[in-house]
């Protein structure tokens, strides 16, 4: 007994020292844990430390920005002042060395046809629902038409349900599996109808409103047609004779070098004598003759086309 106690003791004593050598190394790597804790810590320290300075960075680029930007602006707003004041000098240069002066306000009789014709166009086509509630109507139908489709779908799965049902024994796999399909396409049948009746009303009210106003579109599309024409035969003839007297080298109007100035750009020429176009287009449809205004005072009241018109007109002058 003496010799297996002394053995057992023996072993128990290997294996303390054993358990000491493993406790010796986990209390080294705990060491080393500590002194990386530490180390992890003054990273995350650099790191707030440079997180700060790059917000400090980011402001001071942000300021810099607004600065240079509004730099840009000011000499943008001062070459445009100096640019324009060139031009008036060149005017009244050309206006000394005699020449002609150009006349855009006499408006031949067969041209203030084509413009009230054109503008007939315009306001018969305004009647028309425009495109966006038309594509809103669409859509309503389209909704109700997919509750139906649903609706339908799940009911012809649940008669084919229902054929199973009617066919196969109760303990069969088959009755079972149509059990749970009768009743998953029965609640999804009555749930689309119940979409589909709410969805009934307005895809009604839509198909109305697309029906009258396809009618009116039917009846009115060679007045519209005419009136395309028109304002393309008056935009043509109008933007020739704008060209005849920049070629002449001409003096424009005071009304036309206020907003457009005495000549076209050296770019965006283009963009320049389309937006000119339009403006002589306007003054002839509405009869203005303001000399100093190119468009001549607000209306006193909404007209949509001539008001909706104007306020485009305004919007694409402020880039000259």
């Amino acid at each position: 007994m003496s010799d297996d106690y002394g053995y057992k003791v023996r072993r128990l004593e290997t294996r303390t020292g054993g358990m000491e050598s493993e406790l010796y190394s986990l209390r080294s790597k705990l060491g080393e844990v500590d002194d990386l804790d530490h180390e992890l810590s003054d990273i995350r320290s650099d790191l707030r430390r440079i997180e700060d300075d790059l917000g400090t960075l980011r402001n001071e680029l942000t300021e810099l920005d607004d600065d240079v930007r509004g730099d840009i602006h000011d000499t943008d707003r001062a070459l445009k002042r100096l640019t324009g004041r060139i031009q008036i000098l060149e005017a009244h240069l050309l206006a000394a060395g005699g020449a002609p002066r150009a006349d855009l306000d006499t408006i031949d009789p067969e041209w203030r046809k084509l413009a009230r014709t054109a503008d007939h166009g315009w306001r018969i086509r305004s009647d028309q629902l425009p495109q966006h509630h038309r594509d809103v109507h669409r859509a309503k139908i389209r909704a109700h038409e997919d509750a139906v489709g649903e609706r339908d779908a799940h009911r012809d799965k649940a008669i084919e349900a229902a054929g199973v049902l009617a066919m196969q024994p109760r303990t069969s796999r088959q009755f079972k599996q149509a059990v749970m399909d009768f009743s998953a396409s029965h609640s999804l049948a009555e749930k689309h109808h119940q979409r589909a009746q709410k969805l009934a009303g307005p895809a009604q009210a839509a198909q109305t409103a697309l029906d009258q106003d396809d009618s009116v579109r039917q009846a009115n599309a060679s007045l519209i047609e005419q009136g395309d024409k028109a304002e393309r035969k008056l935009n043509w003839l109008l933007r020739g004779r704008l060209a005849d007297a920049i070629r002449d080298r001409a003096l424009l109007p005071m009304w036309f070098v206020t907003v457009l100035g005495p000549v076209p750009p050296a770019h965006k020429t283009q963009e320049w004598m389309d937006h000119a176009t339009q403006v002589l287009a306007y003054r002839v449809t509405y009869g203005v003759t303001d000399q100093a205004v190119a468009l001549g005072a607000t209306p006193d009241k909404y007209v949509p086309r001539r008001t909706e018109w104007r306020r485009e007109l305004l919007e694409k002058l402020r880039r000259w």
